[in-house]
C-alpha cells in the first residue's frame, strides 16, 4: 500500500521549492540491483542503476536523442542503454556509444553526485560539489549484524505531504514528545545546543549560533546538533517502564542534524539503546517519502534483553506513525505560525535551514 502510494506521489509530482541543499535519499541500496530503476526527485524523472564495479549512479531520466526514458533501458557493459535507439551512457553521463556512427559531442545526462552509505543511495542536491558527506553508520546496510547476537536492524519509508523541512524540525521540537506521543516525564523535555568552547546552550535562549562544524569553502555551518534530555516516564507509561525494567532517572538524544537529514542515538542512563538515519527523498512538492533507519541494541541479556530490544523497536516505529497523520494534514508550504517560548529550538533550525535553502538557491 505504502509503495503503491508513493508511486502515486511521484506521477503527480512538481518541482519543489524552499528546499535545502544537501544529501537526499534516492532510493534504499537493496532496492538498486542489476537493471536500471526510476527515482522521482525533486519533481523530475531520475534513473538509478549500477555499473558493472556495482557503484550506484543517479542521472537524469531523459534521452537527449529522442526523449526516451532512460529508465526503460538496461545496463550493458557498464553502461546505460536507451531502449528507443540503443545509445549507451556511462556513469559521468557521457554518450560513450551510438550504433553504427560516433557519439555526438554534446550528447550527455545531467549526472548527480552520488553515494551509498547506512542502506542508502543518496544524491546532492544544489549547485556546486557536495560540501559535506551523507551520515555513513556501519551495519545499516544490513538486516542484521552478523556475529552479534541480540542486535536488531529495521528500515521505515513513510509517504507524506510534509516538506523536508517540517520533517526534520519535529526532532527539535521537544514539547510534541508530551502532546503528541504521550511520554509523560517526571519534569520537563529540554533541548540544548553545542557552543564554541563546549558550554551548551539551552534552547531557550534566543539569537545564539547553531552548534556544528563550518562548511568548506564558507557559508553557513554543516550542522545544527542538539541534545535532547527529559526525566523518568511516570503514570501509566511509567508503570509499564518500570515493570519491565526499561525505565531511568534520564533519557537523552543526542542529534547530528544536517539540513537534510539526521543521525540520532538514543540513550537511557548513559546507555545506548537504539542509533538511527532520519533521511528524505523529495518526490515533488508537498510530496516526500520521511526514511528511517534503526540499529537497537541489546538491552541487558537473555530472554528479558531481547524482549527490552523488541519494546525500543517498537517505540521507534510507533513514534514516526503517530507523526505521519499529522504531517498529512499540515497546511501546505513551510509555514512559520504563532510561536511561543518552547519553540525557539524549532526556530533555530528554522534559521539554520532557510541558510542552505540560499545557498542552492544561489547556485
Amino acid at each position: 500500500m505504502r509503495r503503491k502510494t508513493s508511486e502515486r506521489l511521484a506521477a503527480s509530482a512538481r518541482p519543489v521549492t524552499n528546499l535545502a541543499s544537501g544529501w537526499y535519499v534516492a532510493l534504499p541500496s537493496a532496492e538498486l540491483r542489476t537493471g536500471p530503476r526510476r527515482a522521482t526527485l525533486f519533481g523530475t524523472a531520475h534513473v538509478a542503476w549500477r555499473g558493472e564495479d556495482g557503484q550506484a549512479h543517479v542521472q537524469g531520466a531523459v534521452c537527449p536523442h529522442a526523449g526516451a526514458a532512460l529508465f526503460d533501458g538496461r545496463v550493458v557493459d557498464g553502461t546505460l542503454e536507451c531502449p528507443f535507439h540503443r545509445w549507451r551512457f556511462d556513469g559521468s553521463g557521457m554518450c560513450v556509444s551510438v550504433p553504427g556512427r560516433r557519439p555526438p559531442a554534446r550528447a550527455a545526462v545531467t549526472a548527480l553526485p552520488t553515494r551509498e552509505c547506512s542502506g542508502y543511495v543518496w544524491v546532492w542536491y544544489g549547485a556546486g560539489p557536495p560540501r559535506y558527506e551523507p551520515p555513513d553508520l556501519p551495519g545499516l546496510d544490513a538486516r542484521r549484524f552478523p556475529g552479534i547476537r541480540g542486535f536488531r536492524s529495521f528500515r521505515l519509508a513513510d509517504p507524506t505531504r510534509a516538506t523536508t523541512r517540517r520533517i526534520l524540525e519535529n526532532t527539535y521540537d521537544p514539547d510534541h514528545l508530551v502532546a503528541l506521543h504521550g511520554l509523560t516525564v517526571a519534569g520537563e523535555a529540554r533541548i540544548t545546543f553545542p557552543a564554541a568552547g563546549g558550554k551548551a546552550l539551552s534552547g531557550a535562549v534566543p539569537g545564539t549560533a547553531a552548534g556544528g562544524a563550518t562548511a568548506a569553502g564558507g557559508g553557513p555551518e554543516d550542522r545544527c546538533d542538539a541534545t535532547l534530555t527529559w526525566p523518568s516516564y511516570r503514570g501509566p507509561l511509567g508503570t509499564v517502564s518500570n515493570a519491565f525494567g526499561l525505565n531511568a532517572d534520564e533519557f537523552t538524544l543526542r542529534l547530528r542534524g544536517w539540513a537534510s537529514c539526521q543521525e540520532i542515538e538514543y540513550f537511557a542512563d548513559g546507555r545506548r539503546l537504539y542509533r538511527m538515519v532520519l533521511a528524505v527523498t523529495p518526490i515533488g512538492e508537498h510530496h516526500s517519502v520521511q526514511h528511517i533507519n534503526a540499529a537497537v541494541d541489546a538491552d541487558g541479556s537473555g530472554i528479558v534483553g531481547w524482549l527490552r530490544s523488541l519494546v525500543h523497536r517498537a517505540e521507534v516505529q510507533v513514534a514516526a506513525r503517530q507523526d505521519l497523520p499529522v504531517f498529512d494534514t499540515l497546511l501546505p508550504g513551510d509555514r512559520h505560525g504563532i510561536y511561543v517560548p518552547g519553540d525557539e529550538a524549532v526556530r533555530r533550525f528554522r534559521r539554520f535551514y532557510q541558510q542552505w535553502v540560499e545557498l542552492a538557491q544561489r547556485g
